[in-house]
């Protein structure tokens, strides 16, 4: 290797350009794509090391740091006694959903138009997320009713709504009913009975 450098150095400047072009006209694409990456990161290095590592810092404070509040209160979550009737495979679904409490339902307040509220039920609450459980979704009037009170009520205060169903097929029937009622802030999971 140091022969070879020696030997370039004896080696005119015209013959040392001839012989580049002609190694970069019969290059590959893959050849010529690292040698510019690896021109473009060696020149970044060398002009800008102490941009580099400033702009990692703050990014690594950020990552540490604890998230803040934020500009909106947390939501109000009331619970309310739900009577489901007697001991069924629905009522025990919807009682081991995560942050449920047996015969209770956790409302939100929805705020219409007309400046009232309304109250509207979920089966648990987890953090930011409002969790719902369908032992079978439906396409009717009355659930589509409940799709758009559930995504409004979220929307006002802010949260994400999980539905979580029993099975694979629940759970495409539940997309395709979100989708088409085009409502964003709802998810859909899959937890067995």
């Amino acid at each position: 290797m140091i022969d070879t450098a020696i030997a370039a150095e004896d080696t005119p400047a015209k013959v040392q350009i001839s012989r580049a072009a002609d190694a970069i006209a019969n290059a590959s694409p893959r050849d010529i794509g690292r040698a510019t990456g690896t021109t473009a990161a060696n020149l970044a290095l060398a002009v800008a090391p102490g941009a580099a590592l400033a702009r990692f810092s703050p990014m690594r404070r950020l990552w540490m740091a604890r998230p803040s509040p934020g500009p909106f209160p947390p939501p109000e979550i009331k619970w309310v006694r739900e009577n489901l009737g007697r001991d069924t495979p629905a009522k025990r679904y919807n009682d081991t959903a995560p942050g449920a409490r047996p015969g209770q339902a956790p409302i939100l307040m929805r705020t219409l138009q007309d400046g009232s509220k309304r109250p509207v039920k979920f089966d648990g609450f987890r953090g930011e997320y409002v969790i719902d459980r369908k032992l079978k979704v439906v396409d009717a009037p009355h659930a589509r009713d409940q799709l758009l009170r559930q995504s409004d009520v979220l929307a006002q205060h802010r949260l994400i709504g999980i539905w979580e169903v029993p099975t694979p097929a629940q759970k495409i029937k539940a997309l395709k009913l979100l989708k088409r009622m085009k409502v964003t802030n709802i998810r859909v999971r899959v937890v067995k009975p």
